[in-house]
């Protein structure tokens, strides 16, 4: 019977906070609506002197604080055009209407503990709701790959994990609500991102390595899932919110739903999602076997909110039950298990989380949070047998104190966090071991006129502690491993005549070898592959630059994005090569899966990407991206598992109410692979032996181009269809001429091509 060991912590700091209700005298209600359709714009936010003071309710309710009359004030909210003016008791009103146009045309700004509700000096996109809605996929990285940058690396549609310039597994950080998931997403490519997109109320995503107030492995990146579990706002009344979705290349299904109400001083949330869907249809109606899937999530959140600040709790269970591939077209992929693996996954979490924002002095705020997660995850083989069984506790929080004085801005802070991973089964390559973390951060904005400086430092202490010592013929020397390490970032934005902007920073980052890496030691059949880890690893060290010229017009964006990157001591997993043969080696029990090991030394990541954004008149729009990432070892080799260079296109047409759209999606051929063993007679072309897929591994092999179009149309219900309910419906339609493409970050990209035709449909129901 498999077993959990060790305890959560989970700490909670309470404070007080303030009682609007009792300060209607120094308060004044306005009210936020959409000005095409008269619904409520929630959480829009007031800011005074680039400061956050107030931030409107779900119904749209802001309450202005008296002390702010006569200063200029902005109003605003994504996707809107903003409110700006001076306040007094008078204006802006009672009812601000803020006209809708392209979210992408706005000036992107994130939240987090360290900087608040403002933007950073980062290569920034956030999806809103009716973005989410259009591009709402099982997993959270297939939502967000159409973004300059960012891909997603498959192994079927729920084990996706999102790749940020090249770079992926714990180089990117997935948050939710800002905190560590507690799953196990980042430690092999058949693992899933325990994160529901359809219940998000906007996905972030940070490129580069400068995200050191989440964490200082950020090396690509980092991708926070918006939910607000703890409510951060005052609610009066109750207010609701639906949506149901469909995809054809699945036969897929789900629906989501959200409620939330006040009284008084105290919000409370309730939300929850189910999804299901059978195997997916490739270009000519083929389907990929084991690609089908089930799923649920719901959670519950309460807190007391103010003017003040808030403090709460929340809690959330997800399940879910997919497939992993392991053959197409009756041919079993190269290396995988025969008769399928199903991964049954289950995580339970709870939060508490805070924030006091004084009226006066130099703290402008102080904000906790805290989480803890309860992981299991069963991998099921051929007649329900459970090969591999996982299991993790873990907790992970934080405290920032934001300062304000003068020009400058700054924030100190704590971060810890503990994860305990268990493994077993009849034969499975993962090592139990406990990992703990703890850092402390600083940093400061200093506001020059035109030149906004920002410097931050971050000191990081790793400990992974081995449970099982036990050494094999291909691991020895299995020890507790500690790192330490100082990063940082310094970076400089100046503004330009004409709207024009440049950003230029510096960051360095580190990352301590995982735990699979350190003391893996045998199959992992769902990832076609037989792992040896290396207790000797090195920590990777990396020192990025980026620079990034950006343009904001009324009637357009353009942004150009480009980074370098030195990393000391990076970390493949590779497939071993045999030095007698030549050819790849395979695993001593079966002779069946190819050994992939780490292998460590430096190297080079570079890179461009492009956003141009342009609104010639309110109903035409026109989005272009591209990106161009390298990887390069200092010797000169190319990195393995680069996703190619791409280019998107997309234009859109309003006509009153409805969008049309089409789309080009370019993936470029990806010729970029390491040199494959020129021993014996493997190759990339795939050979069929007793019913098997044989071929050289994935990484040592080109992936040709690919062209996708598609098409999309957004449109609200008449009022004779849906009642008095505000209704959205929205269609969207994938790989339009079933175009066969192949995935280079995938494993068995030689024998299994990606998904065929999709027409998505999306109804959202907003009161």
């Amino acid at each position: 019977m498999f077993r959990f060991y060790g305890t959560t912590a989970l700490a909670c700091l309470c404070f007080g906070w303030a009682d609007a209700t009792a300060q209607t005298s120094a308060t004044r209600s306005v009210r936020v609506v959409d000005a095409r359709s008269s619904g409520p714009v929630a959480e829009a936010t007031l800011t005074v002197d680039g400061r956050t003071v107030a931030r409107a309710d779900s119904v749209g309710v802001l309450l202005i604080p008296a002390r702010h009359f006569g200063a200029r004030g902005e109003i605003r909210s994504f996707g809107f055009v903003p409110w700006r003016g001076v306040l007094t008791a008078s204006a802006p009103g009672s009812v601000v209407q803020l006209a809708p146009t392209a979210a992408v045309l706005q000036t992107v700004r994130v939240q987090s503990r360290a900087l608040g509700d403002r933007g950073g000096l980062q290569a920034t996109e956030v999806l809103g709701a009716d973005q989410l809605a259009e591009r709402m996929a099982p997993s959270v990285a297939a939502t967000i790959a159409h973004l300059p940058g960012v891909t997603a690396r498959t192994n079927g549609p729920m084990a996706s994990q999102p790749i940020i310039r090249g770079l992926g597994g714990d180089r990117v950080l997935v948050l939710e609500d800002g905190l560590r998931t507690g799953d196990i997403a980042t430690t092999a490519p058949d693992h899933a991102v325990t994160i529901e997109p359809a219940t998000a109320k906007r996905i972030e995503v940070i490129r580069g390595p400068a995200g050191l107030l989440y964490g200082s492995n950020t090396l690509g990146g980092v991708v926070n899932v918006v939910r607000d579990d703890v409510p951060r706002t005052r609610v009066n009344g109750v207010t609701w919110n639906a949506s149901t979705y469909g995809e054809s290349v699945n036969r897929g299904l789900g629906s989501a739903g959200r409620v939330q109400g006040g009284l008084g001083a105290l919000t409370w949330q309730l939300d929850g999602s189910g999804r299901t869907a059978s195997d997916t249809r490739t270009p000519g109606g083929v389907a990929l076997p084991f690609t089908d899937l089930d799923g649920f999530d719901a959670g519950v959140g309460a807190a007391f909110a103010g003017e003040a600040g808030h403090v709460g709790m929340a809690a959330r269970e997800y399940r879910t039950f997919y497939g992993i591939p392991s053959s197409f077209n009756g041919v079993t992929l190269p290396g995988a298990h025969d008769g399928g693996v199903y991964v049954d996954v289950r995580r339970s979490s709870a939060r508490v989380d805070g924030e006091w924002r004084p009226q006066d002095g130099v703290v402008e705020a102080i904000a906790v949070g805290a989480n803890g997660v309860r992981f299991e995850q069963s991998e099921a083989e051929q007649g329900g047998f459970v090969g591999t069984r996982f299991g993790q506790l873990s907790s992970s929080g934080e405290a920032v104190m934001r300062l304000r004085s003068g020009r400058h801005r700054g924030a100190v802070g704590v971060f810890g966090a503990w994860r305990d991973l268990r493994a077993d089964g009849s034969f499975t390559g993962t090592r139990p071991a406990v990992q703990r973390t703890l850092a402390l951060f600083a940093l400061d904005e200093i506001a020059l006129g035109r030149v906004t400086l920002l410097g931050g430092v971050r000191v990081d202490r790793s400990v992974t502690r081995p449970l099982d010592s036990t050494e094999t013929l291909l691991l020895r020397d299995v020890r507790t491993r500690a790192f330490s390490a100082v990063t940082g970032a310094f970076g400089a934005s100046v503004a330009l005549p004409q709207g024009l902007s440049l950003t230029a920073q510096i960051a360095r980052a580190f990352r301590p070898p995982s735990v699979e890496e350190l003391f893996s030691a045998g199959p992992h059949l769902a990832s076609y592959a037989y792992e040896v880890g290396r207790p000797d690893l090195a920590a990777e060290r990396g020192l990025g630059v980026d620079a990034l010229l950006r343009w904001q017009g009324a009637r357009g964006r353009v942004e150009l994005a480009s980074y370098a990157m030195r990393i000391s001591d990076y970390i493949t997993f590779a497939p071993q090569i045999d030095e007698q043969t030549g050819l790849p080696m395979r695993d001593p029990r079966l002779r069946r899966y190819v050994v992939y090991r780490p292998q460590q030394g430096d190297a080079r990541l570079f890179g461009a990407e492009a956003r141009v954004v342009l609104a010639p008149s309110p109903r035409w729009l026109l989005d272009m991206s591209a990106e161009l990432p390298r990887g390069t070892s200092v010797g000169g080799e190319p990195l393995p598992s680069m996703p190619a260079a791409a280019l998107r296109v997309e234009a859109r047409r309003t006509i009153g109410r409805f969008t049309f759209g089409t789309s080009l999606d370019q993936r470029f051929a990806q010729q970029r692979v390491p040199s494959a063993p020129v021993a014996g007679d493997a190759t990339c072309a795939v050979r069929v032996v007793d019913g098997e897929a044989t071929a050289l591994p994935a990484e040592f092999c080109p992936t040709a181009a690919a062209t996708l179009l598609g098409a999309t149309v957004s449109l609200p219900l008449p009022r004779a269809m849906r009642g008095s309910w505000p209704v959205q419906l929205t269609m969207t339609i994938d790989n339009l001429l079933d175009a066969e493409w192949r995935d280079p970050l995938w494993r068995a990209k030689q024998v299994a091509p990606q998904p065929g035709r999709n027409v998505r449909v999306a109804v959202q129901v907003t009161p």
